[in-house]
């Protein structure tokens, strides 16, 4: 009986650190901080090796979390000059962290959990993806299409999953992803092209940009800010403005228009959810009211690519990618079961269309796309289905980042490595589960 026991509760050395054992290891923890910190100030990637260990290791164990909220915004720091002593492609790195976290949740009692069965759609998806390699008439393309899309973007869409359980470890998760998401905003740099008002650090991409902060900007009003009933809650508008402030200078229509609209469902939502409506419908309008008078005095580089995006010719302002889309439902047509991995770039010459449901139809074909569809459309249903009611702040959270980042892969991204859109797809099929006791019935 006791040794059943003992595989119960699993190795010991699996065992969450308490008392003082937990006192040491978040020092611990933080001496990694500050060992990689002293690495990248003095430019020595050992040192910076020595420190990220540490942080990888404890982190598994203390905050698993941590990995994933760096993994997530890591195309956004990994080409910042003052992270060059960090050995190694940073995404690479970090997955790999959260791939040992993941690993260290799934050896403890609790193990992984049971997925939901619209998680076998993401599954399906990737199988296609990695089938169409063979009809594919750019194999190389594909292939590497394939592997990047089973590996990194998939490992994104499983991870909330299997280390989001609780509340705690999601406020725990959205916290992390707001202060990183506060790094990429702050660090930002002004573009080299016309077109590119404000990129990340050592990087190129303004939508890149926008899409980390208004992340971050959802994390912290549509779940942070509804959480609790700490007065001190209302200080995560202060990181929500700096973050929305980068959204509306980095000059990406598409996150913008996606995050308005997020905004917007999380301000209904939390009316709708509120026992004292006033002061949610109060805080909606002068948002509202706030952004776009900030939208109709804004100067410089930003305010030229959002001409006509608040009053003229919105259709001009937006459809300026038209001929992508075109060209990726002419192959859609031609090819009904798909051109196969990479196909679109080998017949445009373009990598992506900037539209997820014309590349999965030109590339996989009308089953690629009536499964992503359904993957969606289950996502956003399982984000209304959280253990508190539609209007918790579980459920608005999910709902915030779906809106956002499905609006954005209409408009930009490629689907098979937009891990963003994947990880709040997967946090959304998470969310019934989130806070529910190992005792209570399984959400039907």
């Amino acid at each position: 009986m006791a040794g059943a026991a003992a595989l119960g509760r699993g190795p010991s050395w699996l065992a969450r650190p308490e008392g003082g054992e937990r006192v040491v290891a978040w020092t611990a923890l933080g001496a990694g901080v500050a060992i990689a910190t002293v690495g990248l100030l003095g430019g020595s990637q050992i040192v910076v090796a020595i420190g990220a260990a540490l942080v990888a290791v404890l982190g598994a164990f203390l905050a698993p979390q941590l990995m994933l909220a760096v993994f997530l915004v890591a195309g956004g720091l990994k080409a910042a000059p003052w992270l060059a002593a960090v050995p190694g492609d940073l995404t690479l790195l970090t997955a790999a962290g959260v791939l040992a976290a993941m690993a260290v949740r799934a050896l403890k009692p609790d193990g992984i959990p049971t997925f939901p069965s619209a998680a076998a759609l993401a599954v399906g998806i990737t199988a296609l993806v990695v089938l169409s390699v063979l009809w594919s008439p750019a194999p190389d393309l594909g292939l590497d299409k394939a592997l990047r899309f089973q590996t990194l973007t998939m490992l994104a869409f499983f991870a909330p999953l299997v280390l989001v359980r609780t509340r705690a470890e999601l406020v725990r998760l959205m916290i992390l992803l707001v202060c990183v998401s506060l790094v990429v905003a702050l660090t930002a740099v002004p573009g080299a092209a016309p077109n590119q008002p404000l990129t990340i650090a050592g990087g190129d991409s303004e939508i890149e940009l926008a899409l980390y902060a208004s992340t971050g900007v959802v994390a912290a009003v549509g779940y942070l800010l509804l959480v609790g009933r700490s007065r001190l809650r209302w200080l995560w508008l202060v990181p929500a403005v700096v973050l929305a402030t980068t959204v509306i200078d980095a000059g990406s229509r598409g996150v913008l228009i996606g995050s308005f609209l997020a905004l917007v469902v999380i301000g209904l939502r939390a009316v709708m959810g509120a026992r004292t409506k006033i002061v949610p419908i109060l805080a909606t309008v002068v948002a509202i009211v706030a952004a776009v008078s900030f939208l109709q005095n804004l100067s410089g580089p930003a305010a030229q690519k959002y001409q006509g995006l608040i009053v003229g010719n919105e259709a001009q302002a937006v459809g300026k990618r038209n001929f992508l889309i075109e060209d990726g439902i002419d192959l859609a047509l031609a090819y009904p079961m798909g051109r196969g991995a990479g196909g679109y770039q080998f017949e445009t010459l373009f990598v992506y269309p900037h539209n997820a449901f014309v590349e999965i139809a030109a590339e996989q074909g009308i089953i690629g796309l009536v499964l992503l569809l359904t993957l969606m459309v289950a996502a956003f249903r399982s984000s209304l289905r959280a253990r508190e009611g539609p209007f918790s702040p579980e459920s608005v959270l999910a709902g915030g980042l779906l809106m956002v980042l499905v609006t954005d892969a209409m408009v930009s991204q490629t689907f098979t490595q937009f891990r963003e859109l994947w990880f709040a797809m997967g946090l959304a099929l998470a969310v019934p589960r989130i806070g529910r006791a190992s005792s209570d019935p399984a959400p039907t």
